[in-house]
């Protein structure tokens, strides 16, 4: 229903008003630079010398002149290979061929000519240092040649931004990852410009093909002001686009039973391992000119099926993966200085097994799958004003439809689901069921603009304004869901009538970002950002037991509350040699995280209200026991709810070993504040002791809980900013990376950390997604106890490689290794009724990480070979060996419950060792 409010009419509004700004826009970078000075032999600069620049694709050939002190700079550039020629009167002309422009990234390409009587050319290959000369920030990029040739599971795209060092999955198989500290909900996604960063948890909405991804840039820390609503990292994806020249692939990747092996025991997995049921990938790319130097063109389409049971599951119960996904873009050179870029993305998907509780202990009937698709527009025009002035204006956005069923064909929606906490198996039906929409829209400018001699120096400016709308409406309802203990109902959950559970967000920002070059050793970062974000809940048809339509509406909650943030970002970048191969560099900067609608929309006013109950079913379906029914009129916001935020500190030093090599050793230090939490303002406690004698494991020590005194209706549970949730991080990286040359590239990485707080997620399991949003945390008090220790993405050691080596005659050869300690857990107890008046489980010791899953320690490789067929076309057919160790790490528990007969059982493993084959056509 909220998606007729946002019509066609509204979206081109907001266009049209952001292309009438006089000045810059929120930036979501696509593409890089090239910087350098020019000079003659006896170090002095050179004015107006021409410089030229080419590539496969840039339209024809860029010029530019340099300035009065000898610079000079191409601005947005698409990632790829440019070749330069610098020429002037009575100077010989240079030639550098063979420069690699990352995404994200300046390029500083500084030249010598030399004095010459006659008309000479010298072609000099670059030697631009590994070392990033102008940035304070820590990333991380991944170009074309890793991403077509990785040796990698092929889940999405995920694979590759989580090989990034201190990037870390946080679920396995999950589309949301942590990095150095930051929680899996504090990240920004970014596809081509287009924020896909869902306002609902946090997590990357639409999932690209990875074959049509041209390079990522993983920003792990210190991000410019440009970058807004995030307190963690920033994962820019960009994909390929057209050229002059026709091209195109095609590509199969298989799996099967027989290819894979098995890393469990027959304890650990009753008899069923990990099956595959079956696996095929297909995808297909082209591109090429519609009009050449005019206007270009990209497609792809993905076939991806994957299909198989996790470990304890009855093979006759695979989960089926499934995606269809398609991609376009053109890109129209309307003129010399003018361009216009259409792309379109959509993924049809089929998600089973999405609670993260597909093991042994579930039964089938009680796994659900999502399913739905994601179409994701984007228009992008830039125009060079002048050769000091570059403008960018971008209306982008995803509008998802999701759905929830049961995994298994004839399953009801609607059926009683049981956990037995003496066990911990779940039968019966699927937790919840919905159907839904979740939807971002974004609008932006920005411009970039060059002075030279002001103010002391140079200064690259960047201004920018962005307007942005998202939000998520699901119409769901909640299956009872009944825990049972020593074979008694202990609580039980349901629902009433279905309903609308929504939220909405919209916001404007505003940033201003300078490298401010001081001399040839000096560049200072200086950034200013200002975001004005609301949170509100729109109007919403209540629903009937049936989900009809009753004819009544509920009032719209217009200002729910809302956020005026100012962030600054200041670094410095110090070459300590005159060359450039060693710098120092340092930052400081605060993060403010956006607005993320799953953090209140249980106050919605349509939202179904919850009954609990302590009974059982008779043979007629019907409840027995004590009801209390419990909508959200005990729910508040705090009029002075403040926007959580990290103060990021960075110091690092950079040298290149060698030409391409590059060493980089950082520290950094994080500290969250303002985290939301829960806090019951209309109840009453009292601090109680219990002994902690129950299960196996029991430190016989007393806890100190707390008991409710009051009634159960008096309670007014708050959302607000408790102190005592926050979050603090110590991390040391270092990094070496050798860029494609001489045939081959590699990116060595170690993360040594320290993750500790109290977040929303610090009473949850191994399994459960490390978010910092407060959803329910606090609503019980008990909540507060034995959770402020290490964080559930806690990782002190994360140890990475990935290799790639093209060999004589067409031989390939490829690596990817992770290795990362497990995440922490901690033992919990069910409290008795009788000690705290009402159901509770409570943490019977901190999180010191003395629990922890298991390890991953994973190496694939690739061994591929290709045929040459004809000057243009070749195949390429490849073995990729995944898990070659066959790590049998698992990620989950069967229960933390200190008494339950699965504690510490181990669950959801990682695939075991096995092989994937295919071939590769490109023409």
């Amino acid at each position: 229903m909220s998606r007729a409010r946002r019509t066609p009419g509204w979206r081109l509004g907001v266009l049209a008003a952001v292309l009438a700004l006089p000045q810059a826009a929120y930036a979501q970078r696509t593409t890089g630079s090239i910087v350098g000075t020019v000079g003659d032999e006896s170090g002095g600069r050179l004015p107006g010398v021409t410089v030229s620049l080419q590539g496969p694709a840039v339209v024809g050939v860029q010029t530019t002149q340099t300035t009065d002190a000898g610079f000079y700079r191409f601005a947005a550039l698409p990632p790829g290979t440019y070749s330069l020629s610098f020429a002037m009167k009575g100077f010989g002309t240079v030639n550098r061929p063979q420069i690699r422009v990352p995404v994200g990234s300046t390029v500083e390409e500084n030249v010598s000519l030399k004095l010459s009587q006659k008309s000479e050319e010298v072609t000099v290959i670059a030697e631009a240092t590994v070392v990033d000369t102008t940035s304070n920030q820590v990333s991380t990029n991944y170009d074309k040649d890793w991403v077509r040739n990785a040796p990698i599971p092929r889940f999405t795209f995920f694979d590759l931004i989580n090989a990034a060092p201190g990037v870390n999955q946080a679920v396995a198989g999950d589309s949301r990852s942590t990095s150095m500290g930051a929680a899996s909900s504090e990240n920004s996604y970014q596809l081509d410009g287009t924020d896909f960063t869902a306002p609902l948890t946090g997590a990357a909405w639409p999932w690209p093909n990875t074959d049509a991804i041209e390079e990522i840039e993983v920003l792990s820390v210190g991000a410019p002001a440009e970058y807004g609503n995030v307190q963690g990292a920033v994962f820019n994806v960009v994909t390929r686009q057209g050229s002059n020249d026709f091209h195109g692939d095609v590509n199969f990747y298989f799996q099967s039973d027989g290819l894979t092996g098995r890393n469990t025991t027959e304890a650990e997995d009753q008899g069923n391992p990990f099956f595959r049921d079956k696996y095929n990938d297909l995808t297909g790319q082209i591109s090429g000119p519609l009009l050449k130097d005019k206007l270009w063109f990209f497609a792809s389409y993905q076939y991806q099926r994957d299909f198989s049971a996790p470990v304890g599951v009855p093979h006759e119960f695979p989960n089926k993966f499934q995606a269809d996904r398609v991609f376009g873009k053109l890109n129209w050179q309307i003129s010399a200085k003018n361009k216009l870029q259409l792309a379109y993305h959509d993924d049809y998907y089929r998600i089973p097994c999405i609670d993260n509780n597909c093991n042994a202990l579930t039964a089938p009937s009680t796994i659900k799958v999502e399913h739905g698709h994601n179409p994701s527009p984007n228009v992008t025009f830039t125009s060079v004003v002048s050769p000091k002035t570059y403008v960018e204006a971008r209306v982008s956005g995803f509008y998802g439809k999701d759905h929830a069923d049961p995994l298994q064909d004839g399953e009801p929606r609607v059926k009683p689901r049981y956990l037995d906490l003496d066990s911990g198996e779940i039968t019966g039906g699927i937790y919840s069921w919905y159907d839904g929409n979740i939807w971002k829209t974004a609008a932006s400018v920005k411009v970039s603009h060059f002075a030279d001699k002001f103010l002391g120096g140079s200064h690259d400016f960047r201004f920018g304004i962005q307007a942005n709308d998202g939000g998520a409406d699901y119409v769901g309802g909640y299956n009872d869901y009944i825990r049972t203990y020593s074979g008694i109902p202990a609580y039980s959950y349901g629902y009433l009538t279905p309903g609308h559970q929504a939220g909405s967000t919209r916001g404007i920002g505003a940033f201003v970002d300078d490298t401010f070059r001081v001399n040839s050793r000096l560049a200072l970062n200086l950034g200013l950002r200002y975001d004005y974000n609301r949170a509100f809940i729109g109007s919403y048809p209540l629903l009937d037991r049936e989900g009809n339509e009753t004819g009544q509406s509920t009032a719209e909650i217009s200002d729910l509350y809302h956020w005026n943030s100012f962030s600054p970002r200041v670094g410095f970048n110090l070459k300590l040699t005159a060359d450039g191969k060693t710098v120092f560099k340092g930052h400081y900067g605060r993060y403010y995280r956006g607005v993320i609608t799953g953090e209140f929309d249980d106050l919605a006013p349509s939202k179904p209200p919850i009954v609990s109950f302590s009974g059982f079913y008779d043979g007629n379906g019907n409840r027995i026991g004590e009801e209390v029914v419990a909508d959200n009129s005990q729910l508040a916001v705090d009029a002075g709810f403040k926007n959580p935020y990290t103060d990021q500190f960075v110091a690092g030093l950079e040298r290149e070993l060698a030409k391409n090599l590059g060493l980089s050793v950082t520290y950094i230090y994080k500290r969250g504040k303002n985290f939301g939490g829960w806090k019951d303002v209309g109840g009453s406690y009292t601090p109680v002791v219990y002994a902690d004698t129950q299960g196996a494991e029991a430190s016989g020590g007393n806890i100190t809980v707390f008991r409710r005194d009051s009634d159960p209706t008096d309670s007014i549970f708050l959302l607000t900013n408790p102190g005592e949730m926050f979050s603090r991080y110590h991390g040391a990286t270092f990094q070496l990376q050798k860029r494609m040359a001489n045939n081959w590239q590699a990116v060595v990485s170690l993360v040594l950390s320290k993750t500790t707080g109290r977040i929303g997620s610090s009473n949850l399991g191994p399994t459960d997604e490390p978010n910092s949003v407060a959803r329910r945390f606090g609503q019980n008090p008990n909540d507060y106890v034995n959770t402020d220790g290490r964080l559930t993405y806690d990782r002190p050691v994360t140890a990475k490689l990935q290799f790639v080596y093209m060999l004589p005659h067409g031989f390939l050869v490829g690596a990817n290794y992770t290795y990362q300690q497990g995440r922490p857990w901690s033992r919990t107890v069910q409290l008795p009724d009788a000690l705290v008046s009402f159901p509770a489980q409570v943490l019977t010791e901190p999180i010191d990480g003395s629990r922890r899953v298991g390890s991953w320690n994973l190496l694939d490789l690739r061994l591929q070979k290709e045929f040459a067929l004809g000057k243009r076309a070749g195949i390429a057919l490849f073995a990729d060996g995944l898990n070659i160790f066959n790590n049998a790490a698992y990620d989950g528990v069967g229960s933390r419950l200190g008494t339950s007969d699965s504690f510490g059982l181990h669950t959801d493993f990682v695939l075991p060792r096995r092989a994937m084959v295919g071939a590769k056509l490109k023409f």
